[in-house]
């Protein structure tokens, strides 16, 4: 994900509808910010803002870079990983893949921390791709997108240019509706943009 340009900010109101679609838009992944590598743990729990409770109960295949996580307390995460969150998936694969599976040593060398060392990273502030799945998107898919998130302005356009679901939309200090928005999108499509949208209460 790329860093976002610092007035590339958009303020979304949506009704049911509408946060229907942007959650959908979480499997595909979203940019959330990172000071610096930090532990597993401490990202879902400040970053994403869930509890204890949840993660423990809700979270069981985790996989960061495409390999799936056995212990959270000890996976660490950087800018520019890839993180995916789901509940257990069905099947023998599933339950291979799932948070320290009984299973486990039928994965070989594709868990994650086994394959590589990560003493090579810095320090640097970025962002982590997150990815959420399944009843995952939907139970903490909105309170992720009323923090905010970067998304990439091909996908934000194809989200809103037909107004469907959006109450209301800033850019930035101003209101533009959605068609000024649009505009806005069109004209800086690579641009990452920070997005935050809350569902808006009857």
């Amino acid at each position: 994900m790329k860093n976002v340009e610092r007035d590339a900010i958009v303020e979304l109101t949506l009704d049911e509808r509408g946060m229907a679609r942007f959650v959908s838009l979480l499997a595909g992944g979203v940019g959330v910010g990172v000071t610096g590598p930090c532990g597993l743990g401490m990202f879902l729990g400040e970053n994403l803002g869930l509890e204890p409770g949840y993660i423990r109960d809700r979270l069981r295949t985790i996989f960061v870079n495409g390999q799936p996580v056995d212990d959270i307390a000890h996976t660490l995460l950087a800018p520019g990983d890839e993180l995916a969150l789901s509940v257990a998936m069905p099947g023998l694969v599933g339950i291979c893949m799932r948070l320290d599976s009984p299973f486990k040593s039928f994965r070989g060398d594709i868990t994650h921390g086994r394959a590589a060392s990560r003493s090579h990273l810095g320090d640097q502030a970025g962002t982590v791709t997150v990815k959420l799945f399944n009843f995952i998107a939907r139970e903490i898919g909105p309170g992720l997108l009323a923090r905010g998130v970067a998304i990439g302005g091909g996908r934000l356009v194809r989200a809103v240019a037909d107004g469907k679901g959006i109450v209301s939309a800033r850019y930035g200090d101003a209101d533009c509706g959605v068609s000024g928005l649009t505009a806005q999108l069109q004209a800086r499509p690579d641009a990452a943009y920070f997005v935050r949208a809350a569902q808006n209460t009857p």
